[in-house]
Formats: structure tokens, sequence, C-alpha cells
């Protein structure tokens, strides 16, 4: 990371990176969170604790058990050397934008509500300065457990979208489209979001959640225009602009594809009451 002058010399500063054994590419998240141009060494078992003199930030991305995350913060923690980021899947990509911009000694975003942010000492919180640009990682998410997908594929079998994800850009994919369905959205744009090329996001998201990027974005949608259809006041029309849908047209093809009946259709049939 960008260097800093201890003592008078010029040091490389370093963050100890820490992630779930069962995280299949360590390098791949390493890169993603901070960057194509920070030099990685990944240690072996026992070093994390010996290198810690030299840390200057302890990141964790927390997906593993409480236990397992107490035994890992425990040296840390005695040491008390160096500030400690907990990163949890929703808020992962915001704290690696945090750690960077801090690093650099850019301004970066302060928890003003609630206590010192991620987790900071509060000398280390006193160095930063308060008035701020958001970072874009404040951007809302869905904040509940994400809800049942299902669809029927081409061959008319039922595809349900996996709702306890291991990836956390394949969950903050999903919870931005769940916030965020009714704006411009497309798989382009979120793979850049969380710092993926295009065929890459591609491929992780269908692994992690079982269908497309596009697959789900357009099923959120249909379901979010099902509930809506239920109300009178408003417009077939509107309802197609307040999902997302560029045109009337686009909405009423696509409803039919995924329901087997138009809007209006299914609007005029009577609805069971969930």
């Amino acid at each position: 990371m960008p260097k800093h002058v201890v003592q008078g010399r010029e040091e490389v500063q370093k963050i100890l990176f820490l992630c779930p054994q069962m995280e299949p590419n360590p390098t791949e998240l390493c890169l993603a969170l901070f960057g194509s141009q920070i030099l990685m060494h990944k240690l072996q078992n026992g070093d994390a604790t010996a290198t810690q003199s030299g840390v200057s930030m302890v990141f964790l991305y927390m997906a593993e058990t409480p236990g397992a995350l107490q035994r890992a913060l425990e040296p840390f923690e005695a040491a008390g050397t160096a500030p400690v980021i907990v990163a949890r899947k929703t808020n992962v990509v915001k704290a690696a934008h945090f750690v960077t911009a801090y690093l650099a000694g850019a301004h970066a975003q302060a928890a003003h509500a609630a206590g010192t942010p991620f987790g900071l000492s509060e000398e280390a919180a006193a160095r930063m300065d308060p008035a701020l640009v958001s970072l874009p990682g404040d951007t809302e998410l869905w904040a509940e457990n994400l809800p049942e997908i299902t669809l029927v594929d081409p061959d008319g079998h039922m595809v349900h979208a996996a709702s306890s994800l291991q990836d956390y850009r394949a969950e903050y994919a999903c919870r931005y489209v769940l916030a965020h369905f009714h704006e411009n959205i497309n798989r382009d744009k979120m793979a850049e979001m969380v710092n993926l090329s295009p065929g890459y996001f591609s491929n992780l998201f269908r692994s992690e959640v079982g269908m497309s990027f596009s697959d789900y974005l357009i099923q959120v949608r249909v379901e979010n225009a099902k509930c809506l259809l239920k109300r009178f006041d408003l417009s077939v029309e509107a309802i197609s602009r307040k999902c997302g849908f560029n045109s009337l047209a686009h909405f009423s093809r696509t409803f039919k594809d995924r329901c087997g009946q138009s809007p209006l259709k299914y609007r005029k049939i009577p609805q069971p009451v969930a």
C-alpha cells in the first residue's frame, strides 16, 4: 500500500488480510478489494502473529463462525498495535474503499452516529477529516434476508435462486438489485461496482446464485410488478416504469414470457391473498 515515513525513512504500509479457508480464490478477492497495484505475499499458518508488528491495519473478511472469528482476532487485540476492520458481507466494499483512502491519507467517510468508524481506535479515527463525500459503499442495500426468487427455464424446469451465499460480491449484487431494481441496472455496471470484469462477474454470479444476473434482475422486477398490479391506483404503464422496464411493450412482453399472461389479464384475474 502507499508508503509512509517512519523515523525519517519511507516504508511500505502493510495490510494483513484475513479471509475464510473456504474462500476459493483469496488472491482474486484481495485484488478486487484493494486494486491491482498492491504487492501480495501469502502467509503460511502461524505467520500472521509474527508479522503483526509491521502491520498498519488488519482487514478481516468475516464469513466464519463467531468462535473462529474471535480466535483470529485475539493476537491483534492483545497487541493493540493496529486498528482492526471487520468487514461483513454487506459492507465489505465500503470498508475496502475506506482502507485504501485512509492509508493514502485521503479524506474518508466517518461514522458520526455510532462510535468510531469500522472499529478503528479513537486515536486513528481522530486523524480523519469528518467533512466528507460519501463513498460508493454507502449505497443503500436490501437489509433483510434474501427472498425466494424462482423462475421457469426454457426447458420448463423450476430454478430457485440461492438465498444463502458464500461470496460477498454475489450477495452485494443481489442486495443491490433488490433495493434498486427500478433503476437502470445491467451486468456491466454491476461488475464495475464490485471491481470484476463482466465475464468473471457473470460466471461468479451464476455459480453462487444458480441463475444468471440478467434472469435474477428481470425476475425481481416481475415479482415487484405482480405486487403492484394488485393495486388499481396505478396504470400498467406506470407500473412498468416503477419496475425499471424501459417501455410498456418491453414490460408486457417480458411479463407474459415469465408469467404466461399479459399484465392486464393478470390484473383482471383475482389473485390469492398471500
